[in-house]
Formats: structure tokens, sequence, C-alpha cells
């Protein structure tokens, strides 16, 4: 009770001597109570109205500190090449040796008749992601699980080392690569990454390489060079994907995936370009309020670089874990991922849930309902669009790309920071309206920490003395 008096002592002496307008009058016992109301009425309207306004410029602040705007290139501003990334694709019209040699090692006898082609393609479709549909887990394998007699079954783990076998290496499935007509080693530069769709192979991502380092192919174009193109041949179908430095190819983002399955084609892709560079205040700015994220910033990820590739790839191994307490066996980038791999029993969850390979919607940002990958874009994402494609019949029994800048970019985005952190100094709000400052914010503390301490301190103290 003592303490609750000496509070309320040390707020009548904090209004009588504090530094905000119309305070003094309402602690002030001399005026009559009708004058004291008054000022108590009016200075909670001064609250009210400061807050209002505050909440205003903090909303505003947000919705105007980023701009983005458009500005010319100088002659000698040299433009990147895209990324490319290149998967090898499941074809059912290619035989694949290693998978034979698989097949005979799980084989109940060595009696040709009872090869299994049901067990065939359920090692396909968890090998070759585009060769998966909805609910073909169950089906290839379920009318063998309660066999008695001599038959294959499914196996029932080990799904990674199958894939490792039976997948090409990149000299298996890249056979020439040329950048503006000059030949280079394709596996220097071509490197391996686990992906969603298996281990992929890609030139110039900073995912795998330092960025002009030793294994970084010189793909920079500017007005001496003219527009790059790259070739490339392949001896086995493959996706070929058109992305970013920081991006990885993933199931759900089919934008600018190509696919050469038949051989005796070449396909050329022309593209545009139009580069993003941002000013350097702009990463000091919330990730929320800017709406991007730098590929340097910190995030849950096995890969490097924050793209939202390998945002909305980690997204759909979440799910896939809180669905089935395990994910595919293509969802493991890391070899000190200690992530549960899913078994024959975790690929049927999966299946059923329709996690293995989902529906696109899952990244729209306004579902309500089952998955939803809430993923921001990367701040460094350049604009590129597909402004044409022609498929051509070759004499060669092979698979070619040509992929071509049309033109070399004339502009660029730049996105600045219109508006820091300082622009929300809300002192001037606080002064019109109470009269505020620094040091009353200093005082407030003071008069409940010290005075109060203190005042309790010396009343004690008296009482000894008494």
């Amino acid at each position: 009770m003592g303490l609750f008096k000496s509070a309320l002592l040390t707020l009548k002496d904090y209004c009588l001597n504090s530094t905000l307008a119309g305070l003094s009058y309402i602690g002030d016992s001399r005026y009559h109570v009708t004058e004291r109301i008054f000022w108590l009425i009016f200075f909670v309207l001064a609250i009210l109205g400061s807050h209002h306004l505050i909440m205003d410029a903090i909303q505003e602040h947000e919705g105007s500190s980023i701009s983005m705007v458009v500005e010319s290139l100088r002659p000698l501003d040299q433009t990147d090449f895209v990324s490319v990334a290149l998967c090898e694709m499941g074809h059912t019209k290619q035989s694949y040796k290693n998978l034979d040699t698989i097949m005979k090692q799980i084989q109940v006898s060595d009696n040709d008749d009872d090869y299994s082609y049901d067990v065939e393609d359920f090692l396909l479709r968890i090998i070759f992601h585009n060769l998966y549909n909805f609910g073909s887990i169950v089906s290839y394998c379920q009318p063998y699980v309660d066999c008695t007699t001599e038959c294959t079954k499914c196996p029932e783990n080990n799904y990674e080392q199958f894939a490792m076998k039976v997948r090409a290496n990149c000299t298996e499935l890249v056979t020439q690569c040329a950048w503006n007509d000059q030949v280079f080693d394709c596996c220097k530069y071509f490197q391996p990454l686990k992906t969603t769709l298996g281990t992929c192979f890609l030139i110039n991502s900073r995912q795998l390489t330092p960025k002009d380092g030793p294994n970084w192919l010189n793909t920079k174009m500017d007005l001496r060079t003219g527009p790059g193109s790259m070739r490339l041949e392949f001896s086995k179908a493959v996706s070929l994907f058109i992305i970013n430095e920081e991006d990885i190819p993933h199931m759900l983002l089919t934008t600018l995936q190509f696919n050469q399955q038949h051989e005796g084609t070449e396909v050329e892709i022309l593209l545009s370009l139009q580069n993003v560079i941002n000013d350097k205040g702009v990463q000091a700015i919330d990730r929320n309020t800017r709406k991007c994220i730098f590929p340097s910033e910190q995030f849950k990820s096995s890969y490097k670089y924050y793209s939202y590739s390998t945002c909305v790839t980690e997204c759909l191994k979440d799910a896939q874990l809180k669905v089935c307490n395990c994910t595919h066996h293509n969802m493991i980038y890391d070899k000190n991922d200690l992530t549960p791999v899913c078994d024959y029993n975790g690929l049927v969850c999966l299946d059923n849930a329709d996690l293995i390979f989902p529906q696109t919607t899952i990244m729209q940002p306004w579902r309500t309902n089952g998955l939803v990958c809430s993923c921001l874009p990367s701040c460094s994402e350049h604009e590129v669009k597909m402004v044409g494609k022609y498929q051509r019949p070759i004499p060669e029994m092979t698979r070619k790309a040509v992929i071509t800048l049309q033109d070399l970019p004339t502009q660029r985005y730049r996105r600045q920071a219109v508006k820091d952190d300082l622009d929300i100094v809300v002192g001037g709000i606080l002064s019109l309206f109470l009269g505020a400052s620094i040091l009353s914010g200093v005082e407030f503390i003071y008069f409940f920490t010290i005075r109060l301490i203190g005042t309790s301190w010396m009343k004690r103290r008296n009482q000894r003395w008494e």
C-alpha cells in the first residue's frame, strides 16, 4: 500500500513538473476540478490526434519508400548473359542400361518372363519427375504387395541411389557447347546441383561458383561484342531452363522451360533482357516494405543464396515434412541434411496428398486453404522474356538448342530508396500536439524509476530517524 501511495505522489509530482503541455494543470490541486478535467480531455485528444498522424506517416512511409525507375545504359555498360540449367528428362523411347542392371538385381529369378515392367515404370517415375503423374506410385506397386508366389516387388527404399545410377552425368548429357561460336569445355562450367527435378547442371550459377571465378564463363556483352548467343548439343532428352544467377530450376516454375526430347531437332530461343540494380540504401529498408529479398540475406535453406525458386523449394519441402514426416529424395540438397527421406510408404503418403508434383496454385498468396508459399521475389532478379521460339529438323541424330539475346538492352531498372528510416522520425508531430522532445521521454523514465525509488527510500529513512 505504501508503494502504491508513493506511485500516486510521484505521478502528481510528474504532472506538476512535466514539460508536456497541459499536464501541470491536471496535477495542480489549486485549480477547480472542472479546469483539470478540461485539460485532461484536451490532453487525451492531443494524444489520439498525434497517434493518428503517426500511424498515417508510418503507412505512407511503407508504401512510398521504394521507387523503381528506368534509366538508359551508357555505351560502355556491360550486360551479363542469362544463366542456363540442364535437367535430364525421362523419355519412354530411350533405353537406360543402368536401369536394366538394377532390374536384374532386384528380379526374383533370372527368367526373362519374370521381368516386371510395372516395377520398371515405377522406378522411372521416381527417378524422372516429368514421367510422374498423380496416383502412379500405388498403381504400379499395389498389385504385387500381397504376392505370395515368386514375383518382383517395388523396392521400398534407396531411391536416391537408384537415381544416381540411372541419371546421366554431365559428359553423358552435354556433348558440345559454344559461346558466340567459340567452343568451351561444357562440364567445366556446367556444374551439378540437386534440385526438385533431380541433379541438374547449371552454368554461371552463384549457388555453385563465385561470380567471375575459374568456373564462371565470361558472357559479358557490350556494343563491341554485340548480343550473345549460346549453342548447346545434347545426347539425351533434356529440360532447358533459362534462369537468373541465384535461381535454380524448379518443377513449379516453367515459364522459361524448354524440353528437348526427340533426336534430329534444333530449337532456337530468342530472348530480351532487362537488368535490375539496387541503390545502397535499399537493403537498409525492411524486406516487407521493399517487397523483395536480397540474395545475400539470411533465410532457411540448404542453398547459399536466396531466390524465389529456392524459397518455393523450401516451402514444398516443409509441406512434405508436415504432412508425411519425410521428404522426397530429390529434396535432399546437402549431404549434411539429416531430414528423413521417404521410403515406399512415405512416397504413397506424398502421392495421396499430391505433394510430389503439386499444382502451381500453391504459390498464389491469396489462397486461404491448403499449401501456401509466401515467397518474395529476389531484389536482383532480372526481367527475362522470350521473344520467339523456332524449332527445325536437323540431319544429325542429336538434340541442339541455341539461346540468343535478340538485342542488347538499352535500359535497365533501378530500385532506389526514396525515404529511409530517418524520414519517419515523428518528433515534429509529438512536439506540435504535446510539446514533447527527446528529453520528455527521459523525464518520464526518470520520474517513475529514479524519483519513485528515491522518494520511497527517503521516506523510509525519515521514518527510522523519527
